[in-house]
């Protein structure tokens, strides 16, 4: 696989953080933020997924993408 470098900055206090995970996990920096930006992804994955069939759901009404965005919340919290 690919890899691509890049920097980024965050506050002191957030990579202290990190740093106290991946020494608790044995891993490093990169793999644990890789392993949060992909579950991030798969959450809006999700969460894209959930708005669109809400939307398609509810064809014809006129909701607002704050009632969507309710519908979809409500939805979550079941399963």
């Amino acid at each position: 696989m690919r890899t691509q470098t890049f920097n980024i900055s965050m506050p002191e206090k957030l990579v202290k953080q990190i740093d106290a995970q991946t020494k608790a996990q044995g891993g490093n920096r990169s793999d644990f933020i890789r392993q949060a930006v992909r579950k991030q992804l798969t959450t809006l994955e999700r969460w894209n997924s959930l708005a669109n069939k809400t939307r398609s759901n509810y064809e014809g009404k006129q909701l607002s993408e704050a009632e969507v965005a309710n519908i979809v919340r409500s939805e979550r919290t079941k399963n």
